[in-house]
């Protein structure tokens, strides 16, 4: 045989070969497919022949399982069947998720994380309510006055089309990083550029399911060290220029120092598990792992002792950690008088105060400014108002509960906006402790009519604005940190006084 045939003949075997074998992965991706689809149903294959959907292995079932078939839903295309759209949200959760998981969803129902309770009771009362509706399931259910004639109906109106967009019920602004599901899916299923990443349901949350809540000036974003810009654009540091900015949480951030559990490769569910997100247990004190005596009374299988050290293991990472025990004097000294985050906050959030104003016109020449507040809704409406190409978009925010759109915006602004001091101030148990001016709030409103019908109203007279929190800012006290307790201790100064 010549040079020239044998080499044909060598390249028909290799293509036969090839053939073969892509035969061969083709039959085994057929074999794997009809494998995984073993229990879907035939209406649920109709479903897989639009939706790239993978499945994790505990939720390798029927797709209306969950996704329901109901007589009035979500509309969908014309030939597409009328079903449940999100079966996690809280309206469907308590059959749909607690057929399986009924434990869980009683847990959530009592859980002041899942309902919000504190931060809608406390709001509400700063307006004078005392009608005893705290929890988000009642307040959904709570009628609002689109004219608001009392403090108390525009703070309402407030918590319900501007401040409440990261609770259960609602998927959370259009920027990349905040869009995620409803209800139990909020923690539990993954979102990347607004939309779903994956249909496998997560046993352990990670960090950006926790950030597309705890983001803004809020407890988590501190955690990553990030501290919001301010809101106009022209008065940025450090100056952006060229090619436009991603805006992930809606606003750029500064970057600070983060927490040093972060910078130790910890998750937030390494502190705040199951059943304290999910259930009534209250958040962890550090000196739960940082005290000897109560390290060595613990039985958690994640902290064991080895030559006389201890070992945090992550369940969410699998990563150990040596757990450094408290010794400096100071402990003694400071722990019946201030807090740990006292002395070991590195910074803390303080925006004061925080101004929140109504528009219902669409003369927004004086607010433009205001665009890049926060808010996806707030910033479509005004560029539209400002861009001279497409269409003029009506001043209306939508409910979170009802997904109506109402008459008005409501924009968000601050007195001043700063992170250099740590502001302390006593407890009710007299302990001092960082806090935050998170309350001292102004709310105003013009109507459609270009009329002020409330003016910076205030809280009730007397009402505490400046709170105690836990800045997740932690790191070394420093060699400085008796300066700043000094004028606490010594002249028991109370700056929320």
């Amino acid at each position: 045989m010549s040079k020239e045939g044998a080499y044909s003949f060598h390249a028909f075997n290799c293509l036969f070969l090839y053939f073969c074998l892509i035969v061969l992965l083709s039959s085994c991706s057929d074999q794997s497919d009809k494998e995984d689809n073993k229990n879907v149903s035939e209406s649920s294959l109709n479903c897989l022949s639009c939706h790239e959907v993978v499945l994790d292995d505990n939720h390798r079932f029927d797709c209306l399982n969950c996704h329901q078939e109901v007589a009035d839903a979500t509309v969908f295309l014309t030939d597409h069947p009328q079903i449940i759209a999100h079966p996690s949200h809280p309206d469907s959760s308590e059959h749909i998720c607690g057929s399986c998981h009924s434990e869980e969803v009683e847990m959530v129902t009592q859980n002041n994380h899942y309902q919000l309770s504190g931060h809608i009771k406390i709001i509400r009362s700063a307006f004078g309510a005392e009608d005893g509706i705290n929890s988000i399931k009642d307040f959904s259910n709570l009628t609002i006055n689109q004219l608001p004639e009392t403090p108390l109906q525009l703070a309402d109106d407030l918590l319900r089309r501007r401040c409440l967009r990261c609770h259960v019920y609602y998927q959370g602004d259009t920027f990349d990083s905040v869009r995620r599901a409803t209800g139990c899916g909020a923690c539990h299923l993954s979102y990347a550029n607004r939309q779903m990443a994956s249909h496998e349901f997560l046993r352990n949350p990670g960090d950006d399911q926790c950030l597309s809540c705890h983001y803004g000036n809020h407890v988590g974003f501190d955690y990553y060290g990030r501290y919001e810009h301010d809101l106009n654009e022209e008065y940025r540091t450090p100056y952006k220029t060229g090619s436009s900015v991603q805006q992930p949480y809606g606003v750029e951030y500064h970057q600070l120092e983060p927490d040093i559990h972060q910078q130790a490769g910890m998750l937030c569910i390494d502190c705040h598990g199951r059943d304290n997100v999910m259930g009534t247990v209250d958040s962890p004190e550090c000196s739960d792992c940082h005290e000897s005596t109560r390290l060595n009374s613990l039985t958690s299988p994640l902290i064991s002792k080895k030559n006389e050290q201890f070992i945090f293991r992550s369940s969410a990472t699998g990563k150990s950690l040596t757990i450094p025990v408290m010794s400096h004097p100071a402990h003694e000294r400071y722990k019946e008088k201030v807090n740990c985050q006292g002395c070991h906050a590195q910074w803390t959030f303080n925006d004061d105060p925080t101004h929140l104003l109504r528009i219902d016109h669409d003369d927004f020449y004086d607010f433009y400014k205001l665009s890049l507040d926060g808010s996806s809704e707030v910033l479509q409406i005004i560029f539209s108002h400002i861009d001279d190409e497409g269409e003029l978009l009506e001043p209306v925010m939508t409910d979170k509960f009802t997904s109506l759109a109402e008459q008005g915006i409501w924009f968000r602004g601050f007195g001043e906006r700063r992170w250099e001091q740590v502001l302390l101030s006593k407890d009710k148990n007299g302990i001092i402790t960082p806090v935050r001016p998170i309350l001292n709030l102004r709310l105003s409103w013009i109507d459609v009519e270009e009329e002020t019908r409330f003016d910076n109203v205030e809280p009730v007279p007397d009402f505490q604005t400046t709170l105690p929190y836990a800045p997740h800012t932690i790191g070394p006290a420093g060699l400085l940190y008796e300066e700043r307790l000094r004028p606490y201790l010594m002249k028991q100064i109370d700056v929320s006084d």
